[in-house]
């Protein structure tokens, strides 16, 4: 569907126990299907540092986001603050950066938006 100001409507993904949407992190966009979730203000992507720590839990065939050297708009301060996360299968440890969100053709600027999972040993999923 398109809106009267251009927006556009992104179709959701049913996952079974899940929706995901499409989304591109940076500038140029890395793209990722992600979990939708209407009751977070972030987004969350896995970050390439997981798969570079032998004991992250990432799995080296998936996608991941790569800030340095590779997006524009990518910022992270130089201490990196880390999270933990938790959901009903575990939790992750996130480092929390800022770069540019699209979905669609609306792009958002996420200052401290955007946590790159850097420790996914505890989910199982």
């Amino acid at each position: 569907k398109k809106w009267p100001n251009g927006e556009r409507c992104v179709p959701l993904k049913n996952e079974g126990p899940h929706f995901s949407v499409k989304l591109c992190v940076g500038t140029p966009g890395q793209c990722f299907d992600v979990v939708a979730d209407s009751g977070s203000n972030a987004v969350i992507v896995p970050s390439c540092v997981c798969k570079e720590v032998p004991a992250g839990g990432c799995n080296a065939d998936r996608k991941c986001f790569r800030g340095t050297n590779r997006s524009s708009t990518f910022h992270i301060p130089h201490e990196v603050e880390v999270l933990q996360m938790s959901f009903g299968s575990g939790n992750i440890m996130a480092a929390i950066a800022t770069d540019v969100v699209r979905v669609g053709n609306l792009r958002v600027n996420m200052e401290n938006g955007v946590l790159l999972i850097v420790d996914r040993r505890e989910l199982r999923v």
